[in-house]
């Protein structure tokens, strides 16, 4: 086998695995968008049937920007390692969260809000205790 062939070889097989992969990834989006396009706003709030009625929506549009369109946000979805929000991002999201659901802007110390489900509890003890978000 000539230098040429072994590049030729070397290069096809590259392109295979590639291929492959890019297949692989394709059908995994596939079924993530399918498992989501069954997930609707009604099942969000339904999660939190014990909260006031008025923040998980609140928390819905807050998230919104960070979702496609007509995509819901499920209550697990983590907001530094699934939407990929850093600390900064998070503050503003609780703070547009909490002026959607008629809150006072939060204070400068939030706890640590690791996913979707902690921000719409946060909130609603936050409103049940009458105290700033």
């Amino acid at each position: 086998m000539t230098g040429w062939q072994k590049v030729a070889a070397l290069t096809a097989l590259y392109v295979v695995g590639m291929l492959w992969v890019n297949w692989t990834m394709v059908r995994r989006v596939r079924g993530a968008v399918a498992e989501r396009a069954t997930w609707t706003a009604a099942d969000f709030d339904a999660v939190f049937a014990d909260v006031d009625p008025r923040v998980p929506p609140a928390v819905r549009a807050a998230l919104a920007p960070w979702y496609g369109e007509g995509v819901v946000p499920r209550p697990e979805d983590t907001l530094k390692r699934f939407l990929k929000l850093d600390r900064g991002e998070i503050d503003d999201l609780v703070a547009d969260a909490a002026a959607r659901a008629g809150l006072p802007p939060p204070g400068v110390a939030l706890p640590d809000l690791p996913d979707a489900a902690a921000v719409v509890r946060y909130l609603d003890a936050s409103l049940r205790a009458g105290t700033r978000a």
